[in-house]
């Protein structure tokens, strides 16, 4: 998107204050924020953050210029020239565009980025080749997760240099800020090289437990459960929350106490979509009208992940208990 740049102040506009003599800047609001500021000489740069998804309008004020005209540099490109004074006084208006990467793409990593990284870290060092196996491929999906939130951040950024009028540019290296269709497309293949490695890790890991619990790390899916007791029934509720950028298919499955049955007429769930949740609830009937009614069962949501020809199971388990 095309950076606007004008002399006007806009009512609506934040206001950012970059001070070249401290190479440090500030935001009046916190969905922006200055990242690096820059000096050579007379050439100040510096590199604006947004923390939002959604656009912003900014007005960017430099302190402390000569008395000179600079010419205006944004993200790359030559905007036109400005004098020092207004430049101080007035500031540049810029537009930041929001996000252009799916927003089920983009849950998904963010909802993967503290789940993937502490577990490769806990497992790293092990030496059984199977959680080898699993250590290598975390490392892989931990630079996939951070490559496609970086590509969107910094998507979502301004990068403003001003150079006085008449001298040579010179070379300042900030963040690399890609076209629209290369930040999605980041998010994108980051994804489909998760949704990858679910599926090598469900075919060629034995050990039953680690494959699970390694899937578990990988598909970013919240499951909960609860037990009620109300007028004499046993009342248990399941929720299942889909955080993967994929839709999720699969059913419920219990240990009721001995003799106990439900009422349910359905435990399936399916296509369940990125960023939904569905609520399975049923009744637990008792053997007898004076059995004792369980504290607490054993509830698994299990879990099937598509994406052609990727496919992956996996078991989230929890015990619902009665709330305190």
């Amino acid at each position: 998107m095309l950076m606007l740049l004008t002399a006007l102040t806009d009512l609506r506009a934040a206001v950012v204050t970059v001070d070249p003599a401290t190479k440090s800047g500030s935001s009046d609001v916190d969905t922006l924020e200055v990242k690096a500021v820059k000096v050579a000489g007379d050439q100040v740069g510096f590199f604006v953050q947004s923390l939002s998804e959604s656009p912003q309008k900014l007005v960017a004020k430099v302190s402390g210029l000569k008395d000179q005209d600079y010419d205006v540099y944004i993200n790359g490109s030559f905007i036109g020239v400005k004098s020092g004074k207004l430049l101080m006084e007035q500031g540049l208006e810029l537009d930041i565009p929001g996000s252009v990467t799916d927003p089920d793409k983009m849950r998904c990593l963010r909802a993967l980025e503290p789940r993937v990284r502490p577990e490769y870290e806990r497992i790293r060092t092990d030496r059984q080749p199977e959680v080898m196996r699993v250590a290598f491929m975390f490392n892989q999906v931990v630079d996939f997760i951070a490559s496609g939130i970086r590509n969107d951040r910094t998507y979502r950024s301004a990068t403003v240099i001003l150079a006085p009028s008449g001298k040579m540019l010179q070379k300042m290296i900030f963040m690399t800020r890609n076209d629209a269709e290369t930040t999605a497309m980041a998010a994108t293949r980051a994804c489909w090289l998760i949704q990858k490695a679910r599926d090598r890790i469900y075919d060629v890991i034995k050990d039953p437990v680690l494959r699970n619990t390694s899937l578990i790390t990988l598909t970013p899916v919240d499951f909960s459960a609860v037990l009620s007791k109300m007028n004499g029934k046993v009342l248990v509720k399941a929720i299942i929350v889909n955080n993967c950028d994929l839709p999720i298919s699969g059913n419920l499955s219990f240990d009721p106490p001995k003799g106990w049955k439900h009422n349910a007429k359905s435990l399936s769930f399916d296509g369940l979509k990125s960023g939904k949740s569905t609520t399975l609830s049923f009744e637990l009937i008792p053997p007898t009208k004076n059995a004792a009614p369980p504290e607490s069962i054993p509830v698994a949501a299990n879990v099937r992940v598509v994406q052609d020809p990727f496919v992956a199971e996996v078991k989230f388990r929890t015990t619902a208990k009665a709330a305190e």
